[in-house]
């Protein structure tokens, strides 16, 4: 029933589409009355664009808009009024997309006869942006003709496609940080233009974080839509003078990090598993390095970074909170060229170079730690083999003009061992992810355009429980998925997407396998899990005028499970009371759930508009974890089944959005309510590894977030950076938890402040700095003690009744630039500092009983005593330095 209900809405507003149309011809024979004497042009087309309800673009510069005119028009048709006062002036009109658009009459314009004059033909402009430098693809560059006041921006691969009139027009192309370029086309036909922009010069770049709008129309923008480039990457303090991917995206309003070591992040209410993070379109499920102070996504390797956290678009879903979509940098296709950052904690290497000039390329980027310097500082002649590396390649080339490929591949690693003299013996852990895609784009004609992909992701986490590594526990997620994109650029006003999806994912929630006599043995309790998920998705990005834009679609994500499994059947009790297996490749469980998307936005002027959305989205995968530590370990991934329903979540938005002093700072405002359905919640004390019943001790209830978010941005000139600010509520509601009542999620935070400032002397110094704020995360602290044998025992009360104290930090850098710009050999120095003023933030409290011999109270400890219940807390990080040098040629 639902789903033949928006079919129907959908269908209802291709036809308003339609319509549309046919009712702005009408308007041009609507009879209006204009009288007027000495008044300037301008002030007339106001008064006709009023009486007769349609709208006029045109250029300031080519159209005389003070010209006296004087007339006087009883009850005639606007197009006769129209001839009549343009006529005269030289003055030639066309109705261009619902608008009449005013242009200097061409010499030949008399001699034509009126049927030839109307109606206007058109053709399509179409092609490629690119950097003049690398040939880089351009991503969200500015493609537009202000006369007509049309245009449109590049997509993901640097394609574009502009319909216009055919004749002479003047189109422009622009990037933010690049030069601008104008193109005089005299369209006949259909037209490929391919543009190579240059980098704009030192003093002139910009910091490239923006909502994705169209700079030469009326700004519409999308709600919680942003994106960065790796412009501003570069100008980030980072961690120890590597700047972080992920650490950027936590100074945005409405995405909140944990906190200090750690690459969780939350969006708007929701969990850190309801993020999906892609880099060329394949998934990655654990981003960090470090146990999360650095991310695996080296800024060398990243060309854009588009998040969506509000108005999701019908292509992405399977995360209910965020979707960022990572493009990994292609590979210079002109020149050879080396990058390189020397630093204490971690350093980097990059190489790019043709393979075929202009038509093929090559790029590896490699990042490695250099941390074992610091067991001179261990004390008790403790130590420990702490590394990580990642491996970034890609290679794309040209298959003639209507098609191209790519391949990316990723590769992380990290493992950590600690050998200490303690009667306590840990062994180690590991954790990889291994990343593939290939991707096939294809031009069938300049207004369709078609990408294929197949990738993969690989994640696996070991505890090692040996020392020769040979007796672990490890948990896997598996992924491989086929899908192929359709981008229809019907027209200017309406742009098609379609698509379709074949998802398999495989997982295991974590087995043990022990070392034998003669070989290893897998001790398997605990089923793994196989799931296949089916998509279909349709939408349509519509302009209704200048004023109006619609974004409206459906996904259609199917999923169904399959064995070989054991299924557990569990009471209201959440006890055993049957169990079934089901074979290899037999079908035990489908799920079909349509997710609508729509959003509607209205320009108030040239500098505001106003945008609301609503999205629903499905997530059939989960990840099972009740620490609340700030390091990503032990992940447990499971799909939903028999006994885990999907999590649903359905989101509002409204947003502002303003452009003033001159275009110069740009303010937005937006509010949300956002509502989940099925949401995971666990039993006290609940055992997650390697527990074959895992599934009993899951609780399901429901949660909603609300918040208001204001970002205020100056993206040029030599001081620029954002201010943003997020108030916002995270609620969960679970039956058999907290009596039933509702109580705050573990990274609820009411407050969330984060500055940015970056300033360029343009000559060789630059400064940066960032300032972040926000409330301390829930805990449940005990409302008292009791006496029991000797014992100190706490009492609880409600769920997450206290907060740990507010987390702030302060981390500054400056780069000197040890030649001037304009060499092909570049290279600085860079010294960050983060946390600077020693903040020590704390992740956890403890109420410990055992003391060292200098009677210092261990964090953590739960050993038998009779020393006082005295709370301590645990920080991870205090003062860190650094000093990189980094390399380019």
């Amino acid at each position: 029933m639902f789903f033949r209900k928006w079919v129907s809405f959908l269908t209802f507003l291709l036809l308003v589409c339609s319509l549309h149309s046919q009712t702005f011809s009408q308007e041009l024979e609507k009879k209006i009355s204009i009288h007027s004497k000495n008044l300037p042009l301008e002030e007339v087309l106001t008064q006709i664009s009023r009486k007769g309800e349609l709208q006029f673009s045109y250029s300031s510069t080519t159209i005389p808009v003070n010209q006296a005119i004087s007339c006087s028009f009883t009850s005639k048709p606007v197009k006769v009024i129209l001839n009549e006062i343009l006529g005269p002036l030289g003055i030639a009109w066309i109705v261009v997309e619902n608008q009449v658009v005013l242009k200097k009459m061409s010499p030949d314009w008399e001699s034509e006869p009126e049927t030839q004059k109307r109606p206007v033909r058109f053709g399509v402009v179409s092609g490629s942006v690119h950097d003049g430098l690398t040939g880089e693809a351009l991503i969200g560059a500015s493609v537009a003709v202000r006369e007509l006041g049309k245009g449109t921006t590049t997509n993901e691969y640097g394609y574009y496609s502009l319909e216009l009139p055919l004749g002479s027009s003047e189109v422009e192309f622009s990037f933010l940080g690049f030069g601008t370029r104008i193109r005089s086309v005299t369209l006949g036909n259909d037209t490929v233009i391919t543009v190579e922009l240059n980098e704009a010069s030192l003093g002139m770049r910009e910091v490239v974080i923006s909502a994705r709008d169209n700079e030469q129309l009326p700004a519409v923008n999308q709600p919680g839509d942003f994106n960065f480039s790796g412009a501003t990457l570069e100008q980030l303090p980072g961690f120890a003078g590597d700047v972080d991917v992920l650490k950027a995206l936590q100074l945005l309003p409405g995405i909140r990090s944990f906190g200090d070591g750690s690459s969780l992040y939350y969006v708007r209410g929701g969990n850190n598993d309801q993020n999906l993070l892609m880099i060329d379109e394949a998934p990655i499920y654990n981003p960090s390095h470090l146990f999360g102070f650095y991310s695996v996504l080296s800024p060398d390797a990243v060309n854009d970074m588009e998040i969506y956290k509000g108005d999701f678009p019908a292509r992405y879903g399977g995360r209910a909170s965020s979707v960022i979509n990572i493009t990994a940098r292609e590979g210079n296709t002109k020149r050879f060229s080396v990058n390189g950052n020397l630093g204490s904690y971690a350093s980097a290497l990059t190489i790019e170079f043709p393979l075929v000039h202009e038509k093929a390329s090559f790029l590896f980027s490699s990042r490695f730690s250099t941390l074992n310097w610091l067991n001179y500082f261990m004390d008790n002649g403790g130590s420990f083999d702490l590394y990580f590396y990642d491996i970034n390649v890609k290679f794309n080339a040209k298959l003639g003009q209507k098609d191209r490929i790519f391949f990316t591949g990723f590769f992380g690693k990290d493992k950590f061992n600690r050998f200490t003299n303690s009667v306590y013996r840990t062994y180690g852990i590991k954790w990889e992810n291994l990343v593939g895609s290939i991707r096939w784009n294809h031009l069938f004609n300049p207004k369709l355009f078609s990408n294929t992909t197949l990738n993969m992701s690989n994640y696996d986490y070991s505890l090692f429980l040996s020392s020769d590594e040979q007796s672990y526990w490890k948990s896997s997620i598996v992924s491989t998925t086929l899908k192929s994109d359709f981008t229809w650029f019907l027209n200017p006003a309406n742009t098609l997407r379609a698509g379709v999806a074949v998802s398999q994912h495989k997982s295991d929630p974590g087995n043990i396998t022990q070392e034998g006599d003669e070989e290893q043995v897998e001790v398997r309790p605990v089923s793994k899990y196989t799931s296949m998920e089916y998509i279909l998705y349709l939408s349509n990005e519509q302009k209704l005028g200048k004023r109006w834009s619609l974004n409206y679609g459906i996904r259609l994500p199917v999923w169904q499970d399959f064995g070989p499994a054991s299924i557990y059947f569990f009471d209201p009790n959440h006890q055993v009371i049957d169990t079934a297996f089901v074979g290899k490749n037999t079908s035990y469980n489908i799920f079909f759930s349509p997710e609508p998307r729509l959003s509607v936005g209205f320009a108030l002027s040239n500098a505001s508009s106003l945008k609301t959305s609503y999205s629903r989205i499905t997530q059939f995968i989960q990840q099972l974890s009740n620490a609340t530590g700030p390091f990503t370990s032990l992940e447990v991934w499971v799909p939903a089944g028999p006994n885990i329903q999907p999590l649903k979540a359905d989101q509002v938005t409204l947003g502002y959005f303003l452009k003033f002093a001159s275009d110069r700072l740009f303010f937005s405002a937006e509010g949300f309510y956002k509502f989940f359905r099925n949401h995971i919640d666990y039993a006290d004390h609940a055992n997650l590894l390697y527990n074959p019943l895992l599934e009993g001790e899951l609780r399901f209830g429901r949660a909603w977030a609300y918040g208001v978010e204001l970002m205020l941005r100056k993206p040029a000139g030599k001081l620029n950076g954002w201010v943003g600010y997020t108030w916002s509520r995270a609620i969960t509601e679970t039956e058999g938890i907290n009596n039933g009542n509702p109580y705050p999620a573990s990274f609820d935070s009411p407050n969330n402040f984060s500055l940015f400032l970056s300033y360029d002397t343009r000559k060789r110094w630059s400064f940066s700095a960032n300032w972040v704020y926000m409330t301390g995360n829930p805990v449940t602290m005990p409302i008292g003690f009791y006496a029991y044998n000797g014992y100190s025992v706490p009492l609880y009360g409600e769920k997450n009744n206290d907060r740990l104290p507010d987390y702030h930090r302060l981390d500054l850098a400056v780069v000197y630039r040890l030649n001037r710009p304009g060499n092909r050999f570049r290279h600085n120095l860079s010294v960050t500092v983060y946390n600077v003023y020693g903040r020590a933030n704390p992740f956890s409290v403890n109420f410990n009983k055992y003391q060292d011999g200098q009677g210092n109270f261990v964090v953590p400890s739960n050993l038998e005593g009779d020393y006082e219940l005295v709370p301590t807390s645990i920080s991870v990080a205090g003062i860190i330095p650094s000093i990189n040098y980094q390399f380019k040629f």
